[in-house]
Parts: C-alpha cells; sequence; structure tokens
C-alpha cells in the first residue's frame, strides 16, 4: 500500500529537507531500497524510493571529471524509481550539485538525509504506514463485512445488504434470480455512506452510469452456461466482476459488481460475503417456493369457491399479487411443462410487479393472469413455444367459467401455440361439444345477455320460437305478441349473440346452448 513522498517529507524527527520542487513530491513511494551502486536499477522496482550516501560517484569519478549524474537519474527514472534520498557528511560533504540539477531538469524528487538519520528510520516509517494502512484495511473489510451481514438479517433484508455492500466497495451491485431477473438494484451513488471509498482505502471510484445493459447480458451468457463461475472484465473505464450463485446445474441467480478502478483483495473479501448471503437468499426463496405448492393448489379450491379475499390476503404471505378484478387463465398441460418452466412461471408470480398466480390443477398448470400484463405474458408463452390454452378476460366470479375456457382451448391447441378461447369459440361452436361441458360454454358464450333482464327476455322468447321449430305465427300467440314483433326481437338476439338465426347452424347453436343452461337464474 503505497506511503505519500510528502509525508515522508513532512515528518518532522527525520529532518528530511527537500532539494527540488514541491510539486515532484507529490508521488507515492512502495518501498525503500539503499544503494550505492553506480547503475541499482537491476534491485530495483517501480515506485521504490532510493537511499544513497553517493560513493558511486566519488569511486567511479575520473580524475579532476565531473561524475554523469544525468545517467545516473536517467537509469533511476527509467526503472522507475520514485525518489532519491541523500545521505550527507558520510562520503561528501552536501548533496552534489550535479545532482541537484539532474533530478530537478528529469522531475525526479530528491531530498538531503541528515548524517544523525539512519536510512533505518526512514525504512522503518514507510514499513509502519504500510502496516497501518493494512491493519486499517482488514479493519474496514471486517466492518463493511458485519455491516453487510447486519443488514442482511435486518427489514431490509437482501437488497438492504446489497446498498450496504455498494456503500462500502463505492460500486455498483445488482443481484438477479436464476431466470436473469434484477432482485436487487443498487446502482445508485452512494449518499453519506459508511466511507465513500473502497474497503482497501483508494480514493473514491465512481460507478459507471450505463452498466446495467452491459452486465444483464453477462449475466444472461453465464446463467445461460448453468456453470458455477466467476468472471472478471476490464473494459475501458470500468472494472466488472460477475459471478453466478449456487451449484453447476441448478444456479439459483447471480451476483455482479462495478465500478471504474480494480478491485483489490480485500474488497473480494467483501464481495464474497455478500455473495454468499445472496446465495443461501435466492435458495432458500427457492424452497419456500416450491414448498409452498402444495398450500397454494388447496388456497385454489378456496378460490374456485369464491373465496377470494381471504385467498389474496394468504397468498401475500408468500410475495404473490393475485389479479385485480379482470384476468385470463392459462392452461398448461402438467405433465408436458417442463419443471424449469413451472419454476420460472410460479418465479414471475411472486415477482413485487406481477399480479398473476400460477397453480397446478388436477393435470392442469392453471396461470391466473391480470389483463394489464396479459399482452407480456403472451409474448412469454410464444417466445418459449409453450402451449396454451387462453380464457376470455374475465371477472372473479366466473373464475370457474374461465378455467373452463383455457382447459378447452388447451385441448384444441396446436403444439407450441396459444390458442384463444374467443377465437376458437368464433370460428366454430360445435368443434367444442365433443370434449367440452355444454353449460359452461353456454354460459360463457352468452353471458353479456343473460346479465341484462332484457336479454333475458330474449332468450326466453327464443326458446319458444325454436321450440315451434322457428314458426313465427304459434310462437308469436305463445308470447303474446305480433309476428313482427318477435321478428324484431330475434333480430335483435342474433346482433347479440353474433348468430345468423336466418340459417339453420345459427338456430342449432342457439338451440344447443339454451337447452343447456337454465335461464330461471344467472349462471
Amino acid at each position: 500500500m503505497p506511503t505519500p513522498l510528502a509525508d515522508v517529507i513532512a515528518t518532522e524527527r527525520l529532518a528530511l529537507r527537500p532539494l527540488t520542487a514541491a510539486d515532484t513530491f507529490e508521488r507515492t513511494v512502495t518501498w525503500v531500497h539503499n544503494s550505492d551502486l553506480d547503475d541499482p536499477t537491476p534491485f530495483v522496482t517501480e515506485g521504490q524510493l532510493l537511499l544513497t550516501t553517493g560513493r558511486q560517484f566519488v569511486d567511479n569519478a575520473a580524475p579532476d571529471a565531473e561524475p554523469d549524474f544525468d545517467s545516473y537519474v536517467a537509469r533511476l527514472t527509467s526503472a522507475g524509481v520514485a525518489a532519491i534520498g541523500f545521505g550527507t557528511e558520510v562520503i561528501t560533504h552536501g548533496v552534489p550539485a550535479g545532482l541537484v540539477a539532474a533530478c530537478s531538469a528529469a522531475g525526479l524528487p530528491l531530498f538531503e538525509v541528515p548524517y544523525r538519520i539512519p536510512f533505518i528510520a526512514i525504512s522503518r516509517l514507510v514499513a509502519d504506514n504500510e502496516a497501518e494502512q493494512a491493519r486499517a484495511g482488514f479493519d474496514r473489510a471486517l466492518a463493511a463485512q458485519n455491516d453487510i451481514a447486519s443488514a442482511a438479517v435486518g427489514k431490509g433484508r437482501l437488497p438492504a445488504a446489497a446498498a450496504r455492500a455498494a456503500e462500502h466497495l463505492d460500486c455498483g451491485v445488482w443481484i438477479f434470480d436464476a431466470d436473469g431477473e434484477l432482485v436487487s438494484d443498487s446502482s445508485e451513488p452512494p449518499r453519506g455512506g459508511p466511507s465513500g471509498r473502497g474497503v482497501a482505502g483508494r480514493a473514491s471510484a465512481s460507478r459507471p452510469a450505463d452498466a446495467a445493459p452491459a452486465i444483464r447480458s453477462s449475466v444472461t451468457t453465464l446463467l445461460g452456461r448453468a456453470r458455477r463461475a466467476r468472471v472478471v472484465e476490464q473494459l475501458p473505464g470500468e472494472y466488472r466482476v460477475v459471478q453466478t450463485l449456487g451449484p453447476s446445474g441448478r444456479l439459483c441467480g447471480a451476483i455482479a459488481w462495478s465500478r471504474d478502478t480494480e478491485f483489490g483483495a480485500l474488497d473480494n473479501s467483501v464481495m464474497t460475503v455478500l455473495a454468499a448471503l445472496a446465495e443461501v437468499s435466492l435458495e432458500q426463496t427457492e424452497n419456500l417456493r416450491v414448498g409452498h405448492r402444495a398450500i397454494l393448489e388447496q388456497l385454489f379450491q378456496l378460490l374456485k369457491d369464491g373465496r377470494v379475499d381471504s385467498v389474496r390476503r394468504a397468498v401475500r404471505v408468500a410475495g404473490i399479487e393475485l389479479p385485480a378484478e379482470r384476468f385470463a387463465v392459462a392452461a398448461l398441460e402438467l405433465s408436458q411443462t417442463t419443471a424449469s418452466v413451472r419454476d420460472v412461471l410460479e418465479r414471475r408470480a411472486a415477482r413485487a410487479e406481477s399480479t398473476f398466480f400460477a397453480v397446478a390443477d388436477g393435470r392442469h398448470l392453471l396461470v391466473l393472469i391480470d389483463a394489464s400484463q396479459l399482452r407480456a405474458e403472451k409474448r412469454f408463452f410464444a417466445a418459449n413455444e409453450l402451449t396454451v390454452g387462453l380464457s376470455a378476460v374475465l371477472g372473479w366470479s366466473e373464475l370457474n367459467v374461465a378455467i373452463t375456457q383455457a382447459v378447452r382451448s388447451l385441448e384444441a391447441a396446436p403444439a407450441g401455440t396459444i390458442t384463444e378461447f374467443d377465437s376458437l369459440v368464433g370460428e366454430s361452436f360445435f368443434g367444442l361439444l365433443a370434449s367440452s361441458s355444454v353449460a359452461d360454454i353456454a354460459h360463457a358464450r352468452l353471458a353479456s345477455v343473460i346479465e341484462s333482464a332484457d336479454g333475458l327476455a330474449l332468450l326466453r322468447a327464443a326458446q319458444v320460437w325454436l321450440r315451434h321449430n322457428g314458426q313465427w305465427d304459434p310462437a308469436a300467440r305463445e308470447l303474446g305478441i305480433h309476428r313482427h314483433g318477435l321478428k324484431s326481437r330475434m333480430q335483435r338476439l342474433a346482433d347479440l349473440t353474433n348468430l345468423s338465426l336466418d340459417t339453420f347452424q345459427g338456430r342449432a347453436e342457439l338451440w344447443a346452448m339454451l337447452a343447456a343452461i337454465d335461464l330461471g337464474e344467472k349462471p
């Protein structure tokens, strides 16, 4: 961990005297080495402070010739030496003027070390500073780990832990579930966080504002491989780390970090803590989701009995929000639905922004989708080439009708397609009779007519008319109206039901529906 050269010079007990411009001392040193060799470069590394007594200038100088200070300084500069400390009154009296001039010209810091100050005192100062920084770094890392763990068990849970890690590391943190969907986004810069610096104490780093899309792509790629992995990327202006969570073949998610400075060893120790907490949290969520299946199936039976408010409160415990008032039911064949597809649908149902409900019911996997989400879910079904039957958009009082519609649509759906009930019934009512409950289909088809008193009256008039084989006069006499009035009513009914009552097929479909339902009460 580098030590500011200015701090070394400013240490009063060392009484060091700078001999070059003040701005040359605005650098750091990594270690201290002393040598009187004319060419010490094989034994020094970049960033080191070189201490010398100047013996090389006396031993190697030709009689009456000035030592080649420029070449000496050039060698040190090319090797990356950070500064020179010259010990006086050992070999020479004072610091040679030629060395001062060469260092000033090269911009290499030069300072005088008094005779009474041993070189080891400077070495110890730098070593002590490094040890102090290391201890401070470990202390910060430990404090960060404790802070993150405390946040994870508090009210904020995993998102709070991720936010604390982002503050301590001064980086963006993103946590994704097994589907690559964002669970936690701590990409905003910290506001008065614990340190505003990385745990290693480096200068404050900034977070790339546009990191999320690129990170999402990296996460999707790693999750698609289904193997445990950790990828470190150095990009222009960004250091990025993406790590999957969970064992290979059963990943539960991924976590990503990004900032504009490199992550050090102590940073990695903090990152490991958050990754472990995220993995435990996501795996626990997955276990709870699977464990809730049997309970949700029982709650679904209550839904079908009309206990909507009670079930709505109950499923919120599992993080599920039921659709509002209008929704559609999607049906999939449970035996033909892979475990991964079922997992994805259940996870989608448990997301905070979702208002739909996925549950097994007999041999079907049913998904209740809020009308506002229907378009998005249809895109999901299509993108995954799922075979789906989809009901019309109905209300909670018609849940059982919607289930029937979805199942009947599924029975007629070609593999890998979505078949919607509205289009299926619109094409042919009779095509459903062989595999359907006629009453359920009839209620669904005539629902808008049955809801009004005028509509019920029209249907009852149609019953009489069809019972008289479509003859106007006998039916009108039984109803006590003129035949033209009956014709007018049947025309209105034809418009409402989209049936052509002038044809045999239209009259037959209406007769089949009226025969299957009881008009004495609303379905």
